[in-house]
């Protein structure tokens, strides 16, 4: 999802910094950003959610400094990460909640992980999201598509919901909801 947004900011002449949440001590994602040709500042030392939020408003205070003519800091959290810890953060160098685009992207072969063991982390991303991307159609059948929508539904009803495989293209009508 997030290289196929950055495509998609690039086509449109967008300028973007990437911020990825890494917990480990070794940067996976960093160094695939890189390969691609991308500048990448690393963060490492904790969850940016948790242990990292002074590290976390530095980077951000960092690219607007640096770089005045951002259009857009993209947040990859590596899915433990709960946004709502991040939007101090967010705030404290200036933007308004109504400014940050949170879009949840839902694996729905992980259902029953949000169900039983991630019940927080699901509720406040669902409550904080702009729309959700049920994503990995191709590996579920449509028995948990279903409960993937509905678990959204019972939290926000009527909030925007696109399904797709985001192995191969973002759906135009996405592109054009961003």
């Amino acid at each position: 999802m997030l290289l196929k947004t950055i495509e998609m900011l690039s086509a449109a002449d967008k300028k973007c910094a990437i911020i990825i949440n890494e917990i480990g001590d070794v940067g996976i994602d960093n160094r695939q950003m890189r390969m691609l040709g991308y500048e990448v500042l690393d963060l490492f030392g904790g969850c940016v959610c948790c242990t990292m939020k002074v590290t976390l408003e530095a980077t951000i205070n960092h690219l607007l400094e640096g770089y005045q003519d951002l259009d857009y800091i993209l947040f990859e959290p590596s899915g433990m990460a709960n946004p709502l810890s991040m939007y101090p953060a967010m705030m404290n160098c200036g933007y308004r909640e109504e400014e940050i685009q949170n879009v949840f992207i839902f694996d729905p072969t992980r259902v029953v992980l949000y169900e039983k063991r991630m019940n927080q982390l699901f509720n406040d991303s669902i409550n904080l999201a702009r729309c959700v991307v049920i994503n990995k159609l191709d590996e579920v059948g449509q028995r948990e598509i279903e409960e993937a929508v509905k678990m959204v539904e019972t939290i926000r009803p009527g909030l925007r919901t696109f399904k797709m495989n985001l192995k191969n293209e973002l759906c135009q009508e996405f592109h054009q909801y961003l």
